[in-house]
């Protein structure tokens, strides 16, 4: 009973000294230590790292193939400032002809099939080659196939099993990764750009004729975003970008003609 009564005593003292000596400065205390774990949270370093995170979408056909197409189909139209692609088949015209409207409209836009399956009768090889889309058809760096399944836009890669074919949509068990980070892009963007620097483009020999025998005015040339130079569509000046232009917008924009190619006058 004493002892009831000495801790209900204590109790009673602490919270008039709580009270007497400064309770305010206790919440005080409670309040810095909440601003000082924010400011933490919200340092400049952590921010960088939540800047830099990655995200990653995954999808599989043939349950989400409708999906798969739709979302490459719209990242391609949506995409700003490049579109490169590696791809092993290619037969789905539909995402051929949004690669060809953004060509059309200057984006930067490069391909790289197999040579095998590029080859191919089912293949929209050549119908991008009549639109004049840079593409290059060839086999894998050490002979074998060049198999790799990727588009990259932008900051986007878009990569995974899946080929751009309706057997992949409809039939196949296919996965397929949007992935956004800083380090897979970077990574794709320069085996890219090596085995784009193996080969020239392809454009067909018809659509190359036809450039020299048309009347000035539709001879298409082709500029980068940051050169003042207009040049063949086979230059080496172009992996960079590739951008088809006429000859007579061409000069009026004051572009004056590579040395190296020798473009048409």
């Amino acid at each position: 009973m004493v002892q009831h009564v000495i801790k209900n005593d204590m109790k009673f003292n602490l919270l008039n000294a709580l009270k007497e000596r400064g309770l305010k400065k206790f919440l005080i205390c409670v309040l810095v230590t909440i601003l000082l774990n924010l400011s933490f949270f919200f340092s400049p370093s952590c921010l960088g790292v939540c800047q830099n995170s990655s995200t990653i979408e995954v999808l599989f056909s043939p349950d989400q193939g409708e999906e798969i197409l739709r979302t490459l189909i719209d990242t391609i139209r949506n995409a700003e400032e490049r579109v490169y692609i590696l791809i092993f088949s290619f037969t789905l015209d539909e995402i051929a002809e949004a690669i060809i409207e953004k060509h059309r409209e200057g984006l930067d836009v490069k391909i790289i099939m197999d040579k095998g399956q590029g080859s191919s009768k089912w293949a929209v090889t050549e119908k991008l080659k009549q639109a004049g889309v840079p593409l290059a058809v060839k086999p894998g760096s050490k002979g074998g196939y060049m198999h790799i399944k990727a588009l990259i836009a932008d900051d986007t890669v878009l990569t995974g099993s899946y080929n751009y074919s309706k057997s992949a949509t409809n039939r196949n068990d296919e996965n397929f990764f949007l992935i956004k980070d800083s380090d897979v892009l970077q990574a794709h963007l320069a085996k890219f750009n090596r085995l784009w620097g193996e080969e020239i483009p392809a454009v067909s020999p018809e659509i190359k004729k036809e450039q020299e025998r048309a009347p000035p005015c539709e001879i298409i040339v082709y500029i980068t975003k940051t050169g003042k130079k207009y040049h063949r569509w086979d230059c080496r000046y172009l992996r960079k970008s590739s951008i088809p232009i006429s000859l007579t917008e061409a000069k009026r924009r004051g572009y004056t003609p590579c040395k190296v190619c020798k473009p048409p006058l």
